[in-house]
């Protein structure tokens, strides 16, 4: 889970706490959309960088999934992910 997901949201964008949901979500959506646009990918490609976005539900399900990990799990991934 640790090595899955730290892939997956090696680099996230985020908003200040209690800013406005519909804020959030428009602000989402046009996140995701950009990542979509011809001329955006286009750009991307030339300049040999990878667009692989997911969705803020997404980011917010994998938070939630590192955050409701036993203890156990944790201390595993330390000692794989940081050897001594």
């Amino acid at each position: 889970m640790g090595i899955h997901y730290q892939a997956d949201i090696s680099r996230n964008f985020s908003l200040p706490p209690g800013t406005p949901k519909e804020r959030v979500a428009i602000l989402q959506g046009a996140f995701l959309q950009t990542t979509k646009d011809k001329e955006f990918l286009a750009d991307a490609q030339k300049a040999k960088l990878s667009v692989e976005a997911i969705s803020g539900d997404d980011v917010s399900r994998i938070v939630s999934d590192y955050s409701a990990m036993k203890l156990e799990i944790i201390k595993q991934l330390k000692e794989i992910m940081l050897p001594n």
